[in-house]
């Protein structure tokens, strides 16, 4: 049992942490509600210039965008659907509030590497991209597109794989963070970054 510990400890990240759980899960709601909000904006705004039917825009995806305006334009508009989301995530935290997305800033949080510098942007686009929206896929809306585009290019039926790669991925993230006093997730440790909490989120 002490060696199953031990095996452990050098594993994940022992260090404590003054992150808290629920104020974390808020700061991520937020997060996901405005990656969405940036990622679907493009999208709904094709929809509407193309059908000017407000009604029918709960439909938008990239099938029915498509079938709308082919291929062609519906992939450039899935671009810059991406774009939007890593937008949110990627360059918000790199040049306007640095370390920190709206809701991480709204909670008190900011994220930080492991010598406690403020992440640049290869960083969080390794955390942010390729751990949150590609690994960790089923916590964001962004995934379930690309999984979608990539089915739609391909003419494989890749999405289902994707979503219970994601799904197992993300499980064991929470494992490990839940087991941590670190509470670090994966998209941190790929990174090498941590949360941490901030008195003052206007500085």
């Amino acid at each position: 049992m002490m060696t199953k510990t031990r095996k452990t400890s050098r594993v994940l990240d022992t260090r404590e942490t003054d992150v808290e759980d629920g104020r974390r899960f808020a700061a991520y709601l937020i997060d996901w509600f405005l990656s969405a909000l940036c990622m679907m904006l493009p999208m709904c705004l094709a929809w509407l210039f193309v059908t000017k039917d407000v009604e029918t825009m709960r439909q938008v995806n990239v099938w029915t965008l498509s079938a709308l305006i082919e291929q062609g334009p519906a992939l450039a508009v899935v671009a810059l659907a991406l774009c939007g989301a890593l937008f949110y995530e990627v360059v918000v935290p790199w040049k306007i509030y640095p370390g920190q997305t709206i809701g991480k800033r709204t909670l008190g949080y900011k994220m930080e590497t492991e010598d406690g510098k403020t992440p640049g942007f290869w960083r969080l686009l390794l955390r942010q991209g390729v751990g949150l929206f590609l690994l960790e896929g089923c916590l964001y809306n962004a995934s379930a597109l690309i999984s979608s585009t990539i089915s739609m290019v391909s003419g494989l039926n890749v999405t289902g794989i994707f979503l219970w790669a994601s799904i197992a991925i993300t499980t064991i993230s929470l494992v490990a963070a839940l087991a941590s006093p670190s509470r670090r997730m994966l998209h941190d440790y790929i990174a090498k970054t941590r949360l941490v909490r901030v008195e003052d989120t206007t500085k």
